[in-house]
């Protein structure tokens, strides 16, 4: 009988082990998938903002952004920049609740995967009649929802350990449950309202704006020092004098409120800079790229701007502004993918043989090997090519007269024009770039077939039809800027729509 206990111990205590090790597994799981694979890459400061840019205006967003950050919590994943983010996202009310959603969430699955696969595996491992376990699990009994409340209040104790560390010790899953409820409400708040203030501040500079900043440095300060606090007016907490004394003086040492003074307000790039450019080589619909080519120090100087824009600060600002900024980061990447190749001549291998059954010109950009799809400019702190650009942030902002304004080095391609688009004049730019191209015989006719009026245009139109609403909705779209005869030809619900050959000639002046 002896033997056959001594059996089922052995069992149990093999089974509780290999639980133990499935547990490490996921864990390490969770830091291979955080640090080692493209889906990490969005956890990172340059990742978060182009996360943020792919989410905003989604109206999934919520749903998304509380499901991944349950995950990575659920795994262990450190989630403080994710919390930032959601201050960034969803300002500091809604992103103050997804926040604390999404880390009670993840700290209770986390609890739960702990204690499931973890709890009985570090008991085996201590043996069932340690004495430290029988004094810890005294002293979780007794204290375990206000020491853990304790800890929760302090923002610098790290959060996934005491999601993991709970779940290994005797405290009720209630008692886990509402301390971490409470206990990290504060810090989330704060930290939400942090990453919104500094992020306005930075990029309005305005007195309430670094105000904001102001407050947020010290409420992170007071909540580091929130134990302290309540232990000089008589609320006694256990086990505050054991953690706080340290933690003071590493809060003094580092302390966000250093980070406030310490940052530099993030800016986007002075598009003027661009504007000085394209004022000198823009010669009607034609780029003069030998003047260029032969001083590009303004343009480079641009680019290098938009490398080192702070993705955060640029998912922070406003919609016009950020259209404006990707609008004039694809003329400006285009500019230097031309200028680098310059002049442009004949490709040889099968890239010769490709444009040759395409049909497109000797000095078309399409000898450039990759040209679009090659990831040739940096911009907001990743290596970018023109089709991500245009089809991945562009097109998904919503606003289809980007393809009056966007310009591909054709003939073709609606013209540059020789100043960059700003967030504050954006939408009488666009709207002005839709007027001028309804004007140019080479992108917009109007005639007459069999009695029915047929609507020729440029054939980018066409390529981009989705982004109209089809066929038809790019007639609803044009109708919109249109009166008088043309308005009419395109409002005619016989109206035919044809679309010009397309002439890839590069947009060379002569010189």
């Amino acid at each position: 009988m002896a033997q056959i206990d001594e059996d089922n111990r052995a069992v149990g205590r093999v089974g509780a082990l290999l639980k133990l090790a499935l547990m490490a597994v996921i864990l390490i799981g969770g830091y291979v998938v955080a640090a080692r694979t493209p889906l990490g890459a969005y956890l990172t400061r340059e990742g978060i903002g182009e996360a943020i840019e792919l989410l905003r205006g989604n109206p999934w967003a919520p749903l998304i952004f509380i499901a991944t950050y349950a995950t990575a919590t659920a795994l262990a994943v450190p989630g403080t920049i994710l919390t930032l983010a959601g201050g960034v996202l969803f300002g500091f009310y809604w992103g103050t609740l997804f926040n604390f959603l999404a880390a009670n969430i993840g700290a209770n699955a986390a609890f739960a995967l702990s204690r499931t696969l973890g709890g009985d595996g570090v008991r085996r491992l201590m043996g069932d009649d340690s004495v430290a376990l029988q004094k810890l699990d005294r002293v979780v009994g007794r204290h375990g929802f206000r020491g853990l409340l304790t800890l929760r209040l302090i923002p610098l104790v790290p959060f996934n350990a005491l999601n993991f560390g709970s779940g290994l010790v005797a405290l009720k899953w209630r008692n886990y449950a509402v301390a971490t409820l409470i206990g990290i409400l504060p810090g989330t708040a704060v930290y939400t309202f942090f990453a919104h203030s500094l992020l306005q501040g930075s990029l309005e500079a305005s007195r309430d704006a670094l105000l904001g900043v102001l407050l947020a440095g010290v409420l992170l300060i007071l909540l580091s020092f929130l134990p302290a606090i309540l232990k000089r007016l008589g609320v006694k907490l256990p086990g505050m004098s054991a953690v706080v004394v340290p933690l003071v003086g590493l809060s003094l040492a580092g302390s966000p409120a250093g980070a406030v003074q310490e940052t530099t307000a993030p800016q986007l790039p002075d598009h003027s800079v661009l504007t000085q450019v394209l004022a000198e080589i823009v010669e009607g619909p034609l780029v003069n790229y030998s003047r260029l080519a032969a001083d590009a120090a303004e343009l480079s100087r641009y680019i290098t701007a938009l490398a080192s824009t702070d993705p955060m600060a640029l998912a922070a600002g406003g919609e016009k502004d950020r259209l404006a900024f990707w609008i004039n980061a694809y003329n400006a990447c285009m500019l230097k993918r031309v200028i680098e190749h310059y002049p442009i001549r004949r490709a040889g291998g099968l890239l010769r043989l490709r444009n040759a059954a395409a049909g497109r010109p000797e000095n078309s950009v399409w000898q450039i090997d990759d040209v679009f799809t090659g990831a040739h400019c940096r911009v907001a702190g990743a290596d970018r090519s023109q089709d991500e650009i245009e089809h991945d942030i562009l097109r998904p902002m919503g606003d289809p007269r980007i393809h009056f304004a966007i310009n591909c080095a054709a003939l073709s391609c609606p013209p540059l024009i020789p100043q960059a688009y700003l967030g504050s004049t954006l939408d009488r730019q666009l709207d002005e770039r839709v007027i001028v191209f309804l004007r140019d015989p080479a992108h917009f006719e109007v005639s007459v077939a069999d009695g029915a009026p047929n609507v020729r245009v440029n054939r980018v139109l066409d390529w981009f039809k989705e982004d109209f609403g089809g066929h038809e909705g790019i007639l609803a779209f044009l109708s919109e800027y249109l009166d008088g005869a043309d308005g009419n030809a395109v409002a005619d619900p016989a109206a035919g729509l044809v679309f010009f050959d397309y002439d890839w000639t590069l947009n060379d002046a002569p010189h």
